[in-house]
This record gives C-alpha cells, structure tokens and sequence, in this order.
C-alpha cells in the first residue's frame, strides 16, 4: 500500500515505503526518511499509539528531519495499511501485546537498525509507549534513549462511556440535592477508572475466555470518525482536521472502537508495569511527557511509574490534551523542547563529536 498523498497533508520528499514481515507471518507497513536539513545526529523510530498511521505524523517526521534525524516508521498489525487480523477490518483487536512488541522489534531489527546509523532512538506515543516499555529491557540493547508521550499506563474517570458518567452525575446531584455526584477534587481523585479496572478488566478477561474477545467493548463500534467538539485528542482544529482529511480519502486506514480482546491485553500489561519492580528493572533512559488535561491516559498514574524508575524522567505540559505531537504549538512548542534538550543527549554528542574529528 503507497503513502497517501493529500494536499494538505502531503508526503515528505524521500520517503521510501514496503512491507516487513514478522516471525509469525504479519504484514507491517513501514516507511522511512533520510534526515535533511542540518548535521547528522542519528535515528528516531516513530512508534503510533492505537487506531493510528504512518500519514498522520507526516509533520512530526519533517521536524524531525530537520533537526537531523533520519525517522523509521510503521503502522500496528490490524491498523492503518498493516495486515488487518478480523473478520472485519475495522475491529481494533489484538489478543496479547506480546504481538505489538514482536512488531516493534522486527521493524527496528530489519528497517531502523539494517538501514540506518545510530545512535538510535525511538519517539513513542500512547500504546506505543505502553508497547515499548513493557519491552524496555530488551529494546534496551536496540536503543540508546526513548522520549515518551502520554503513555497508556492507566485510563483515566470517564474514559470509558464519559457521556454516561456525567449523566449519572446529573442525576445524583438532583437526587440527592447537591450531596451526591460532584466531580471529586484533583488533589483527591483517584489516579484511574474504579469502574474499568474493577469491573471493566476483570470482564474483559471473562469474556476473552470465553471466546468473545473480537466483540467491541460495549458501546464501541466501526465508526471511525468525531467531531472535533467532542475529541479527547487535541485541542487544535486545523491538525484535527489535517489527519481526518487523510481517513476520508482512505477510510481503509482507520480503525473503530477497540474490542474486548484489545482491552484485556492492554490491561494485563499495564497491570503489569505497576508490579514493585517494574520501574527498578527498565534500564532503557527515557524522558516521559505527561499532558496536563489528558482525557485518555491518566497523567497521574504515569507520574507515580516514573517516581519508580531511576532510568526515567517527567515533565508535565499543563492544560495540554492527549497527543502531544498534534497538539496546538503553545504545547507543541513545549513538546519539542524538552526533546531537544534529551535527544541525542551528551553522550551521544560527544560520540558524534569524536565520530567528525
């Protein structure tokens, strides 16, 4: 499948795109880019969080390119132009994220690693970065340094059904006469879902046993597009629209809800990272990225991982949404900043110092 080109949102001069295939026999789209612009500084790997693709970081990877970076990219097996994995290609379903990591690895062993000098890094966002570090102490031998944005450590009050949560609200404050149903303090709230993870994780699993894991959530479905009113992704219009643009030229690229298979897989490894010693045990240096209004991903709970994890850092951009990278520039430009003040890092100067004398 060819890049899609839109005017737009058109494609980086360059690029070269093709198919990996995985040990277990997926498809995986990929493209890549030389780095332009300014001196050589090594590799960025660009890894998408879910329902994403490869043409909705044409931006990103321009800036990136022009701070000397050549960028590898792909889409997840079952999204954007990668081998979709049901019945019905709009199912954002996986069983297990040992598949995702199987993803990552063959693209940074076959494309970034085969292709391209280092060091190299990798740019994550979202499921990319629960993916990535669930997998950090063997991806620690692939990368020199990772930078994180809002990572899919915990879902948030109201990330699922938000609609039917204020409702309930609504209803408890009129019943009770103001007693009941006030959204709780920040400084008192919890860091995650009681709803999800108490009952949501645990019937997500029943349910995938009994073989009805390729079901949508509930109230999930192939719808692929919002409006930009009711978005938890971004606050910028104009980005909002670019990428949309892009799925109405190719519907084929997006993908709807996630389904019950999807949420029991990405709950196991989340659960998984919040084990004692999964913040001492990640070696890989990363800088994380937090956003300040975050209605996907619970910002606190990614704070609390990293005051685990020696080998990590945090920065919160406050008042930010979700993704970061397609934010407005007064967060973008935030964004970038602390990249450039921890990408390649000093080591990796020195070395690129060392490498031109």
């Amino acid at each position: 499948m060819k890049l899609i080109d839109h005017p737009d949102n058109p494609v980086p001069e360059g690029a070269r795109a093709g198919f990996v295939e995985t040990p277990d026999g997926v498809r995986i789209r990929y493209a890549h880019w030389p780095a332009s612009g300014r001196e050589r500084r090594g590799t960025v790997t660009l890894v998408q969080g879910r329902a994403e693709f490869i043409e909705k970081y044409f931006e990103v990877i321009e800036d990136l390119r022009r701070r000397g970076f050549a960028v590898v990219t792909f889409d997840w097996r079952g999204q954007g132009g990668s081998q979709r994995l049901t019945r019905n290609p709009k199912r954002g379903h996986i069983s297990n994220f040992r598949k995702y990591r199987l993803d990552l690895r063959t693209v940074l062993k076959e494309i970034s690693l085969a292709n391209y000098p280092g060091p190299h890094f990798a740019l994550a966002h979202s499921t990319g970065a629960l993916v990535l570090l669930s997998d950090s102490q063997r991806l620690r031998t692939m990368l020199d340094r990772a930078v994180i944005t809002s990572p899919l450590l915990g879902l948030p009050s109201g990330a699922w059904a938000p609609n039917l949560v204020a409702s309930a609200r609504r209803f408890l404050r009129k019943a009770t006469f103001g007693l009941l149903g006030q959204p709780p303090l920040k400084a008192g709230a919890r860091r995650t879902s009681a709803l999800l993870e108490n009952i949501g994780f645990p019937a997500a699993r029943i349910f995938s046993l009994l073989g009805m894991g390729r079901l949508f959530i509930p109230g999930g479905n192939a719808e692929i597009f919002i409006p930009f009113e009711t978005n938890r992704q971004t606050s910028d219009r104009i980005r909002f629209d670019r990428f949309n643009k892009v799925l109405k030229q190719a519907p084929e690229l997006g993908v709807g809800a996630p389904t019950i298979g999807w949420l029991n897989a990405a709950a196991r490894t989340m659960l998984a990272l919040r084990r004692r010693d999964a913040g001492p045990n990640m070696k890989l240096p990363c800088l994380v990225l937090a956003a300040g209004n975050d209605r996907i991903v619970s910002t606190p709970e990614t704070e609390d991982f990293v005051s685990r994890t020696k080998a990590a850092a945090y920065v919160e951009i406050p008042g930010a949404a979700h993704e970061l990278m397609m934010e407005r520039d007064i967060f973008r430009d935030q964004f970038w900043a602390a990249f450039d003040a921890f990408v390649p890092g000093a080591e990796a100067e020195q070395e690129l110092e060392r490498a031109r004398i």
